[in-house]
């Protein structure tokens, strides 16, 4: 067994794991009774919305790739939405390197050159989701335990990124040969190389944006905008099932939610999403019922979104998944210096 396909089985079984504990905790009756009753032009409206934040965050990477290439925004949308269902099926960030592989067969675009502004690109995501965990915090929600937790790693990350943003703009050279001494030579040198080019990518990506404040602000908006219309969708899904949850208690839950997904997730987030989500709204004070019927009804309009637009879009950009992916094996060196 190859280490990625016993990766994605260590992950299922995981998956698995958290299902059944969490089949065992909630009272899947209600749960059912909760759904049944579930308002559908609600749901429809819900899956409406969300169709809004690819197109933000297809905006924003675009954005970081200006310094690379060309891409229309069209275009870049319908990467978006592909890499999306790939990164939804096999959750070891497969959909990150689905975006490089797709701008590599339409753009000839190295995946070592594309594949850091997929990271800079990311982490705006996580930015954005960070600043309305704390927002929400700050508001007086009560946050005990397991959430206090996952807050205050959120906010280590968060500080970490500003720190690694601010050392990248300031000291880049210094920055790099550091990563250089520190990186083991019994890897190889090359894979150093490699790893050494996707880091110096990462860095040019950073400080490029440094050079263009009113695209570096843009982004933060295109962020936090998107982040929003991501939460209202979960507000939406709250009030089909009847439910009258306050805006910063979905806001601040919806942060706390896409921090877990660091945690490794089955194919399909199977389990973690029913497990975490439960845990973290139910804590919020929604209830255990109605938070575990939320997100149940969240992830099987998720999944069908995804599935309808990402596998349209493959269609439409002629994408082959296996295909690409072999391709990869030939993906020749970055070119740092075209960030």
């Amino acid at each position: 067994m190859s280490r990625r396909a016993g990766l994605i089985a260590a992950q299922t079984l995981l998956g698995l794991g958290l299902l059944i504990g969490w089949a065992l905790i909630v009272d899947l009756e209600q749960v059912g009774r909760q759904l049944a009753g579930a308002s559908l032009p609600l749901v429809l409206a819900g899956g409406l919305v969300s169709l809004i934040t690819p197109f933000l965050r297809a905006a924003r990477w675009r954005l970081v790739l200006k310094p690379l290439v060309r891409v229309p925004l069209i275009e870049i949308w319908l990467v978006g939405l592909a890499s999306s269902l790939v990164g939804f099926v096999v959750p070891i960030r497969a959909g990150e390197l689905a975006r490089s592989l797709l701008l590599k067969q339409r753009h000839s675009l190295p995946i070592a050159a594309s594949l850091p502004t997929v990271a800079v690109d990311r982490s705006f995501d996580m930015l954005a989701v960070l600043i309305l965990g704390a927002t929400g915090a700050l508001t007086g929600l009560s946050l005990e335990g397991t959430l206090r937790t996952v807050l205050y790693a959120g906010l280590a990350v968060f500080l970490v990124f500003v720190a690694f943003v601010v050392l990248v703009i300031v000291a880049r050279q210094r920055v790099f040969s550091l990563a250089e001494r520190l990186l083991p030579r019994r890897l190889g040198e090359g894979l150093r190389r490699r790893l050494l080019g996707l880091l110096e990518g990462l860095l040019s990506g950073f400080t490029s944006l440094s050079r263009r404040p009113g695209d570096l602000a843009l982004m933060l908006a295109l962020s936090l905008a998107a982040a929003v219309i991501d939460a209202g969708v979960f507000y939406l899904m709250f009030a089909s099932l009847g439910a009258r949850v306050p805006p910063m208690v979905v806001l601040t839950g919806y942060a706390l939610f896409v921090v877990t997904f660091i945690v490794p997730g089955a194919p399909g987030y199977v389990g973690s999403m029913e497990a975490f989500g439960s845990l973290i709204f139910g804590a919020l004070g929604t209830g255990q019922a109605v938070a575990a019927s939320m997100v149940v009804l969240f992830h099987a309009l998720n999944a069908i979104i995804l599935g309808l637009s990402g596998g349209a879009a493959m269609w439409a950009l002629g994408f082959s998944p296996a295909a690409a992916f072999r391709s990869a094996d030939a993906d020749p060196e970055p070119d740092p210096a075209k960030l």
